[in-house]
């Protein structure tokens, strides 16, 4: 289910701009006609012209009557405006929230005494969405369901949808539900601020009881922030109509990092200045409490950095020793650390199942991600460990996955990157989404139709000598060899070929297979692509050229403190920090992991040899259990799980985690082997101790997370930004902001580039803006997400490029804090640029 409407009035911004009193309504009065009596219908919710210019989203200024006359409802023979509500003691079954009444003193008015009785609410659930299930009805075809019913104050609006085996699919009407309460208030404030920011809290106190009213509002006080009243007589009384409102405003200064909570409070009285009211009237009192919650982030950006271990043992204790440091520009109180322990090295990507860090808006990151789940899947279930939960989770991700890859599909049968109408299919996606599809047949439906003609496809961009030329879709700088990288292109293939279960009677393959056999015979220069042939031909069952292929790889491997892994000559530069050790390139994780999946493809693996390449991939791994691209990510998850079936065993083991002055000690066992279990430092800066004890392998990571003030880099990209206004307009709300970028990396482009656009505190982007972008093919594709908007590009060059876009400030924030832009190599996120904006202010990267 999600909100409809507002209730009541006209809202801009939060603030309630009718100001006009509703007419009174025409009191009920039976009529005794013929014998009989008539009692009048109460035409509320009718509707009439106000309604609908309100609906319309309109502002009238008139002094014609446009509003209905209403009819008041009577109830134990008083009459009540609109709303319409049961009786008092029945109250609670109207509140979203729990309710009570307490009597309240006693009090003498005008020589008599009359009880004072309270309602109050409390209400802290405010969700953007209700209800999202799936129910199985009986026979009948209904099924009765009880919800709490969340503390909006809003008319919900719910349908639904059927499937049954018989008569197939059904959609049902929409239906709506009106939550209120007669007197209530709104508050009104930005999602998140950023560190020494301030904004306005705007709450408005609606009355819709039978009586004018005084009332009382105010903001309870906390540590974690400071509330400065800005409306007059706030401490005084203030005195609602029946059918009014009052507007409060108060400036908030956080105080706290974090989640914080504020808490408003608003409670109605009796009052003298509301004349000719019954005694009966003055016997009920309202108290409203809202508790809504706002988030403080830290100044800058965040940066993560993780330190993991492997540890196995065999009865002894192994002991290991690290270091958390922070750098001096860290941002004050932004650091947070954490301790993870978890009895299987792909614990973390079964926890999340979705283990891309990144953003996953196209068809390869989107393969990519169904393609690490289903690898992760087979690791459980060929171990046992697969419980009902767990599929179930993975059916729901998989069916989706599968459904949005098909977005990406032509009509072909080939698959792109960013679907276009009529553009070209791209050789390696189709082949790693045909691959990836068929080993999801295990776990969800794949029509088998898609297949055949993905594969039909496949085979028809094939040369004659049985190589797959570039069709200029390489987004991976790994594979950038030259001539060489039609081999790469056609070793990748011919891999994913022999995962989906094909075999040499397929004819694309055999034919494949020959052309990579008469390059190695020819000689191949490049070392990623030593790696993919020595994957690729252990997969064909070639020993003799696997063995070969190796022993070139051996001799330009790393091998340094029991780790073994391959670099790259050419690469860009990474930030260096001591106490950590530096995540590598995608495309060296990604030729490491082939090497990984060479040697334990073999007849006979070795072991050993491959443990100390899972070693030196596992300090690789991200708080996430993913690595450091979506290309990275499949192809290691694919070599860990295979490595992790071949030396699976139950463990029992005592981990202990010290640092300054703490202790912890965790229990991992064959029944909580996946569980990830955390502890948070309570110094994110120190040394630390883990010592394991026990049988098997524990994986250990320690997390280190915080904030550093906007630097203004560059290693790859310049970017530039300019912010416009419009300097005559001093009520400006919209602004323009053009992004300036362009490719200085060491490669002849960046084949996809995403910037990263953080909204300033209190505003949203314009989506009319971004929407005309993407239609005009200016960008490739965008998302905005938790307070970011996403565009990807593709092939930027050295030539500079720009685009514009609006924001709009939805909430009045003081002091607004300058928010990053960040542009980036996908594939290589240390090719990068980085600046910064603000509304009287933009930079440059340097």
């Amino acid at each position: 289910m999600v909100p409809s409407i507002e209730l009541y009035g006209y809202f801009y911004r939060g603030l309630h701009l009718d100001d006009s009193k509703e007419d009174p309504c025409i009191p009920q009065r039976d009529v005794f006609y013929n014998g009989l009596y008539y009692t009048p219908v109460s035409n509320y919710g009718d509707g009439d012209i106000y309604n609908i210019v309100m609906n319309m989203g309109l502002k009238v200024f008139t002094n014609l009557h446009y509003r209905k006359p209403e009819v008041c409802v009577m109830e134990r023979g008083r009459s009540l405006s609109k709303p319409l509500y049961v009786g008092t003691e029945n109250y609670g079954l109207m509140l979203s929230a729990p309710s009570r009444i307490a009597s309240g003193q006693i009090r003498e008015e005008n020589a008599d005494y009359v009880e004072q009785a309270i309602i109050q609410t409390v209400r802290t659930n405010f969700p953007e969405t209700w209800i999202w299930d799936l129910v199985s009805v009986d026979s009948s075809g209904s099924a009765n369901l009880l919800f709490l019913i969340p503390d909006t104050i809003t008319q919900w609006e719910a349908s639904g949808f059927c499937v049954n085996g018989d008569v197939g699919f059904g959609v049902s009407s929409t239906t709506t539900l009106e939550v209120s309460q007669p007197f209530f208030i709104e508050i009104a404030s930005p999602f998140s601020v950023v560190q020494n920011e301030q904004f306005d809290l705007i709450v408005n106190v609606f009355n819709y009881l039978d009586t004018c009213v005084e009332i009382s509002v105010q903001v309870e006080e906390s540590q974690n922030y400071e509330a400065n009243i800005n409306t007059l007589k706030i401490n005084g009384s203030e005195i609602i109509q029946t059918g009014g409102r009052k507007t409060n405003v108060w400036t908030i200064i956080p105080k706290k990092l974090g989640k914080v909570n504020i808490t408003v409070v608003a409670e109605s009285k009796q009052s003298n200045a509301c004349p000719n009211e019954g005694m009966e009237r003055q016997k009920l009192n309202w108290k409203d409490t809202v508790v809504k919650s706002f988030l403080v982030e830290p100044e800058g950006i965040e940066k993560e950095r993780t330190q993991s271990f492997l540890i196995c043992t065999e009865g002894a204790k192994a002991s290991k020793q690290g270091v958390l440091d922070l750098p001096n520009d860290v941002v004050e109180g932004s650091a947070r650390g954490f301790f993870t322990v978890v009895g299987d090295i792909l614990g973390l990507a079964m926890q999340n199942l979705v283990v891309l860090q990144m953003p996953y808006g196209s068809g390869e990151q989107n393969a990519a991600l169904l393609a690490s789940d289903t690898y992760v899947l087979d690791y459980l279930k060929s171990t046992e460990q697969l419980t009902e939960e767990v599929q179930s989770k993975a059916f729901f991700l998989l069916s989706n996955g599968y459904q949005r890859q098909l977005s990406f599909k032509n009509s072909d049968g080939s698959y792109s990157v960013f679907w276009q109408q009529n553009q070209k299919g791209s050789i390696w996606l189709s082949a790693l989404t045909f691959k990836t599809l068929e080993r999801m047949k295990n776990y969800v439906f794949i029509d088998e139709n898609v297949q055949k003609q993905t594969l039909i496809w496949l085979s028809s961009q094939q040369k004659m000598n049985g190589c797959f030329k570039n069709d200029g879709q390489l987004f991976n700088h790994a594979w950038e060899g030259g001539d060489e990288e039609d081999i790469s292109l056609t070793a990748y293939v011919v891999g994913m070929f022999f995962e989906a279960g094909l075999n040499f009677t397929f004819p694309a393959l055999r034919s494949a297979l020959f052309c990579l056999e008469e390059a190695l015979d020819s000689g191949v220069t490049n070392g990623y692509n030593h790696a993919i042939l020595a994957y690729t031909f252990a997969l064909a069952g070639e020993e003799q050229k696997v063995e070969s292929l190796l022993q070139t790889l051996d001799q330009s491997a790393t091998k340094i403190n029991n780790v073994i892994y391959w670099e790259r000559e050419r690469k860009p530069q990474t930030e260096e920090f001591p106490s950590f050790t530096p995540w590598a390139p995608s495309a060296e994780t990604e030729k490491t992991c082939y090497v990984l999946l060479a040697v334990i493809s073999r007849k006979i693996p070795d072991l050993t040899y491959a443990s100390k390449i899972v070693q030196w991939l596992a300090q690789q791994m991200n708080s996430h259990g993913g690595f450091s691209s979506t290309q990275a990510t499949p192809v290691c998850l694919l070599a860990i799980t295979c490595y992790m079936k071949l030396t699976f065993s139950k463990n029992q083991n005592t981990v202990t985690f010290s640092s300054e002055g703490s202790s912890k000690t965790f229990q991992v066992n064959s029944d909580n082997r996946l569980l990830v279990q955390h502890s948070e430092l309570t110094k994110a800066r120190g040394e630390y101790t883990v010592d394991v004890e026990g049988h098997g392998c524990t994986f250990i990571q320690a997390t280190l997370k915080y904030n550093v003030l906007l630097p203004k880099k560059a290693s790859g990209f310049s970017l530039s930004l300019e912010i416009v206004k419009n300097s005559s307009d001093i009520f400006q709300t919209i602004f323009d902001l053009t992004v300036t970028l362009k490719y200085t990396g060491i490669h002849n482009k960046s084949s996809i580039v995403v910037t990263d656009v953080k909204m300033l505190s209190g505003f949203t982007p314009a989506m009319s803006s971004i929407e005309e972008l993407e239609n005009k093919g200016q960008v490739m594709k965008t998302e905005v997400k938790n307070g970011h908007v996403l565009f990807y590009m593709e092939n930027v060059f050295g030539t500079a490029y720009s685009f514009t876009f609006s924001v709009e400030q939805s909430n009045l924030v003081f002091n607004i804090q300058p928010a990053p832009v960040m542009v980036y190599d996908y594939y290589e996120k240390e090719e990068y640029a980085l600046a910064f904006y603000n509304i009287d202010s933009s930079s440059v990267s340097e």
